[in-house]
């Protein structure tokens, strides 16, 4: 285990010095992929239930318990963005676990134009993410994982394609309702370029820390959640604020400077649930980056601030979620959740 932690060390400190400053292509692998993670804030990485979304986001999740079990999820995004999700997960033994997923993400269709501004067709623009995921028990506490995935991008006609993994470790224990978890996400290459002339670009490289607590003989869960802990310099900047500063002695305009709490909030993201019981929860998350920098300075109403519901029906689990990112403007996410094993009524053991 000391081995481990030491490697993972050791790639966070170089893909953090390579990513500083830098831009990244193929984005798309850090959006959330189901109306749970939507409504905690975007991102959950202690979640330790059955739903095989979990362990789309982290791979340390994957448990036995969610064997022959699948989730479906769409997301109607801004500006009538599409994604789509597919996760299964299957286990062979109580110790280790895999989990294989698909996303979809459809922007739409663009209008072609010549060099004259002149229409002369339709083009489309598409992403997709194809994940194994795999985990396996330390002990009854402590779970690791990895998860391995292809990204495929094509816009009109450039395509590119790259590989990445995602390294994960989850403690939980029960006697204390308290759950813990690290993530490295997206370490890896770009195999195809968009273009022969194109620069070989990073991926959206993060490290992620979470803790979570339940309170006893009480439904809410309280969670606090870290991201983007290998660059301090996580924040955006506008240059186009309206409440400027004016230097009194040179009359320069001073653009817009954060605090070291804001600089810091910037990487945190809170989140609570009401676990009435397993057919029925209620969750709200607040993304402060998202609040900062998506929420225009006079009005940002809900912008950050997410809330969804779980229902159990039959043997359904419907969850919904949405998110404010702009004033008047959510994004919907739908997922549904079934064991497929109980589809059968001699189940197999896993034993």
């Amino acid at each position: 285990m000391r081995n481990l932690l030491s490697l993972l060390i050791l790639i966070t400190a170089i893909a953090a010095s390579a990513q500083i400053g830098g831009t990244s292509a193929f984005t798309f692998a850090l959006i959330e992929n189901s109306a749970k993670h939507t409504a905690l804030g975007g991102v959950s990485i202690t979640n330790t239930d059955a739903d095989p979304s979990s362990g789309f986001q982290n791979p340390a999740l994957i448990n036995h318990e969610m064997h022959k079990s699948i989730s479906l999820s769409y997301a109607n995004q801004v500006a009538d963005l599409n994604y789509g999700f597919l996760s299964y997960s299957h286990s062979w033994d109580t110790a280790s676990s895999f989990l294989f997923s698909m996303g979809f993400y459809d922007y739409g269709k663009f209008t072609r134009t010549d060099a004259a501004g002149d229409i002369i067709g339709e083009f489309t623009a598409d992403d997709y993410n194809f994940q194994i995921g795999w985990s396996k028990k330390y002990n009854d506490k402590i779970t690791y994982g990895v998860n391995g995935k292809f990204l495929y991008s094509v816009y009109e006609a450039y395509v590119s394609t790259a590989g990445a993994i995602d390294l994960g470790g989850s403690y939980n224990d029960p006697d204390e309702l308290l759950t813990a978890a690290v993530l490295i996400k997206n370490l890896g290459y770009q195999f195809i370029r968009y273009g022969d002339d194109s620069p070989r670009e990073p991926l959206p490289f993060d490290v992620q820390a979470s803790v979570s607590k339940k309170l006893a003989h009480n439904p809410l869960r309280f969670s606090l959640t870290l991201h983007n802990l290998h660059r301090w310099k996580n924040s955006y900047v506008n240059v186009n604020a309206r409440n400027k500063e004016i230097d009194l002695e040179t009359g320069i305009v001073k653009n817009q400077t954060l605090n070291f709490g804001e600089k810091a909030m910037r990487h945190v993201i809170f989140n609570t649930e009401f676990v009435f019981s397993k057919n029925f929860q209620l969750r709200m998350g607040y993304n402060h980056q998202r609040r900062a920098e998506l929420g225009p300075e006079n009005r940002r109403a809900t912008t950050g601030f997410s809330w969804g519901v779980g229902i159990g029906v039959k043997k359904l689990m419907i969850n919904y979620g949405s998110a404010g990112y702009f004033p008047g403007i959510a994004s919907n996410y739908f997922s549904v959740s079934r064991d497929l094993s109980s589809i059968n009524r001699k189940k197999i053991s896993l034993d």
